[in-house]
């Protein structure tokens, strides 16, 4: 199991402290907690949550404009 701490996953994907914090209280990432209770995160989860991401369909706009004379 490859663990890593969040200055390392900051600095190999730029994910946010806070974001991976939500993630977590969402359920969608379960970090290993160290004796110290500090987060270690598993590069596997961190990849498949960097997929979920980036699948999010982008919502699409629709524009409907009416000109009376």
């Amino acid at each position: 199991m490859n663990v890593i701490n969040y200055k390392k996953v900051k600095e190999l994907y730029d994910i946010s402290r806070i974001t991976l914090i939500n993630r977590e209280k969402e359920g969608l990432i379960t970090p290993v907690r160290i004796p110290k209770g500090k987060r270690r995160y598993k590069k596997e989860d961190i990849e498949k949550l960097l997929g979920m991401l980036e699948e999010k369909p982008k919502p699409k706009v629709v524009l409907y404009a009416r000109v009376s004379t």
